[in-house]
């Protein structure tokens, strides 16, 4: 992905492929994207080498839906894939595109893999369940993709050893200087594909449980449109053969866990009816509404300016052919929060309309478009009064939405927007969430460059994530530089999960040097509050002002001493 364009866009993530290059402007704020297309490659070529006739059909066109699947799943997939067995991403890819018909679902697909003694995996399976870097779930030994460090990944929820299982047969190896039992299992993978919801992996793992399975690494996934891709590497199936697990399987869901299946119990399609119930009736009269030209497009909408009522506006449309559960979700959603909201630092909201099928929300147009262009694309340099007047005006948007138990997740430039005088104001609240409404959040939410380590191990997080985004931006701010401007933004994820970040100029004032520091500390209760950085930042501007003055009073008595 070109690095000018991975900030920008709607706060969906990640971007359709054919918007992935849209930028977002003045009214509205933008979201992530993966920066996939380096894993994305590597697998095509691969399949090409091998000849795969699903690639060599069409090259160009078989790259793009590659990079699609890519781009429907989070970074701990890309990190997963193992590029010699390429073959599994097809397998994967048609999965979840067979979930897409609901008759079919749920989808489990089950293969043998190897076998492996238990003495050796029975020690490996002491500590709980966990994940490997291997694309490959059945190897016993996890290989890491391209050269990085292998990671541990927290067990999954819900889902616990199980005693292990399986034949006896007789070591006759010559480095045994004895005969030796050795339990023998069979080893298998089952994926599973369904509407993604709530407790889903406690459900499978009781269903993996009821059939005599034990879990010995589980890899989850969830796309961007509402789906899982779960892969599971299971024993407790004492032979090669699939084809009997697999309808047990099948009836076991059906008779003990029907609402696998059930699409109507997903909870995007709940969370749409609980948004459209707080949102409540429209209120803008489209009669009063008139729109202009297009300044922005993003992965499922479009941004226009216009007028409604005499003010100059900012309208979004969510696309027609993009309307599904998950991008009516974050349409509500950003409706919900901006009509909750009131501040001089967050956009404002005019209104909106849900009850026909292009919904649209009207704000505030921000002449100044958003603070990523400013820097990137306009290459301004700021001095240091600007520099923290834009980072004062941020922090108190932030400390006002924290305050009121919002949190943004996708905190970045491009999702603040510029009016007169530096005055910006915080924008797109598609992904935002109160911390109330479910429990742990563990989702990969927002944008790579600016994502909080925490969100990208898909651990649980709060609200100290957007201050690690604020770090990141507090850092172009005095730079003027884009963030790992010479990473693709998955490598760049992938070094900030391993502590690596961004450089700060030894001229930068030192205060604000330690204070991006502690904001992007890799322990969460490091990092200030919104409320302490603003009082911080405030400080320095005064001090700064002070010593400005004092210079220039000096400076002009010089300048009369030189006259007398």
């Amino acid at each position: 992905m070109d690095d000018d364009t991975e900030g920008v866009g709607e706060s969906t993530c990640p971007p359709a492929a054919a918007d992935r290059g849209a930028s977002s402007s003045a009214g509205g704020g933008g979201g992530g994207s993966h920066g996939y297309t380096d894993i994305a490659k590597e697998v095509f070529d691969r399949l090409l080498e091998k000849g795969n006739p699903e690639v060599v059909a069409d090259p160009p066109a078989f790259l793009e839906l590659l990079q699609c699947h890519f781009n429907r799943l989070p970074l701990s997939y890309a990190i997963d894939v193992n590029v010699d067995k390429a073959e599994d991403v097809l397998l994967h890819r048609r999965i979840l595109n067979e979930c897409a018909d609901p008759e079919k679902r749920p989808i489990f697909h089950v293969r043998f893999l190897h076998f492996a003694p238990a003495s050796v995996d029975s020690q490996d399976n002491t500590q709980g369940l966990s994940t490997s870097e291997n694309g490959n779930c059945g190897d016993s030994q996890a290989s890491t993709l391209r050269g990085s460090e292998p990671t541990e990944f927290e067990p999954c929820e819900g889902m616990e050893d199980l005693s292990l299982t399986g034949k006896k047969v007789v070591d006759n190896s010559e480095a045994s200087s004895s005969r030796r039992d050795v339990e023998i299992l069979h080893i298998h993978e089952i994926i599973f594909s369904t509407v993604d919801k709530p407790k889903l992996l406690a459900q499978l793992s009781a269903l993996l449980s009821e059939v005599g399975l034990n879990i010995r690494e589980a890899h989850v996934f969830s796309t961007t449109d509402g789906y899982c891709l779960d892969v599971f590497v299971v024993d407790g199936w004492d032979t090669e053969e699939t084809d009997t697990l697999l309808q047990i399987l099948k009836e076991t869901a059906a008779r003990n866990h029907a609402s696998l299946s059930n699409p109507t119990n997903s909870a995007a399609s709940q969370r749409i009816l609980e948004l459209q119930e707080q949102i409540g009736d429209s209120n803008v009269d489209r009669s009063f509404l008139q729109i202009g030209e297009k300044i922005a497009s993003g992965s499922s909408g479009d941004l226009y300016r216009g007028t409604y009522q005499g003010m100059d506006v900012a309208v979004k449309f969510l696309r027609t052919e993009h309307v599904n559960d998950s991008s009516k979700v974050e349409f509500l959603q950003e409706i919900f929060i901006l009509k909750s909201v009131n501040h001089d630092n967050v956009v404002r909201f005019y209104g909106a309309c849900t009850k026909k099928r292009k919904y649209v929300i009207v704000t505030e147009y921000m002449p100044g478009g958003n603070l990523y262009d400013f820097l990137h694309k306009l290459k301004n340099t700021l001095d240091l009064t600007t520099v923290l007047r834009i980072a004062i005006g941020i922090s108190k948007g932030m400390d006002y939405l924290h305050q009121n138990n919002i949190i943004h997740r996708d905190l970045k430039t491009a999702n603040l927007l510029m009016g007169s005088d530096y005055v910006v104001k915080i924008a797109d609240f598609g992904v935002s969430r109160n911390p109330s409404q479910e429990g742990d959040m563990t989702a990969e939410t927002g944008t790579y460059r600016w994502m909080a380590p925490e969100v990208i191990n898909h651990k649980p997080y709060d609200h100290r994530a957007d201050i690690f985004s604020f770090a990141v931006v507090l850092w172009e701010l005095v730079t003027s530089k884009i963030p790992y401007e010479n990473l693709t933004p998955l490598q760049a994820a992938l070094g900030v999960r391993q502590g690596m970040r961004l450089e700060i100029p030894s001229w930068v004032h030192p205060q604000l040097s330690k204070l991006i520091q502690q904001c992007w500390d890799e322990n969460p209760n490091v990092r200030p509050s919104f409320s302490e950085i603003t009082v911080e930042l405030e400080g320095m501007l005064r001090h700064h002002q002070a010593s400005k003055g004092i210079n220039k009073h000096s400076k002009a008595k010089v300048h009369k001493k030189s006259q007398r």
